[in-house]
């Protein structure tokens, strides 16, 4: 569903931004469209699914377009569907649009050619200055977000393909014994390995080792 939003009694200028919300949380992207609107400089689009947002962006043709993507919003699929946004706004811009920050995700989602990162939690007063930053050609991460180098920690953790089965395995629920037979290795060398794993991902216990993993992409 995708619908157009302009402040009731006024005519958009040429130059205004437009903004595409992208967010199936309707009160927010509503309270985020008013205070656009009240700001002025801006006209806004609100979409709720990722089929809708392409489908809007389709229909902009070659606009500027400045997209805050929520990642969670329906049919949305981790960095593959952040790119197919990126790539159908070439004369615009996407900022990712989240309640939650990861930092190695959002990372890479600007090597795919995002612009950064705005929290849900940021002052709605505060964001037409944070949004013209970003129209303007700017990166905008904030200062609370995980620095690049701190988030690539454990993307770049030295995991062999066997590493990488087993952390997959246990994110399955199997047991030690049940990967020690699929591996044909010893149930020792298992735990062995899992705790070997588990210092490499600075992770507690394999469970951790396993969430660390999935946030840094490597399953």
């Amino acid at each position: 569903m995708t619908r157009r939003s302009e402040k009731p009694g006024s005519e958009p200028a040429p130059d205004d931004i437009h903004v595409l919300i992208a967010d199936d949380h309707r009160m927010i992207a509503e309270a985020l469209r008013a205070t656009l609107l009240e700001h002025g400089g801006f006209r806004v689009s609100l979409s709720e699914t990722l089929d809708g947002t392409l489908g809007t962006l389709r229909a902009n043709g070659k606009d500027r377009v400045l997209v805050m993507l929520d990642i969670t919003m329906p049919g949305m699929q981790g960095l593959r569907s952040v790119k197919r946004v990126i790539d159908a706004v070439p004369n615009g811009s996407v900022v990712l649009f989240s309640g939650t920050s990861d930092g190695d995700f959002v990372w890479r989602a600007i090597d795919l050619g995002a612009k950064g990162f705005v929290s849900k939690s940021q002052q709605l007063r505060s964001l037409p200055t944070t949004l013209q930053l970003i129209h303007d050609g700017n990166e905008f991460v904030p200062m609370s977000l995980p620095r690049r180098d701190a988030a690539k920690k454990a993307s770049d953790a030295s995991l062999s393909d066997t590493d990488l089965f087993i952390l997959r395995a246990v994110a399955e629920g199997k047991t030690n014994k049940e990967i020690a037979l699929e591996i044909d290795r010893s149930e020792v060398a298992v735990k062995m390995r899992m705790r070997t794993i588990c210092q490499r991902l600075n992770a507690r216990n394999r469970a951790h080792a396993v969430i660390v993993a999935s946030k840094a992409n490597l399953l």
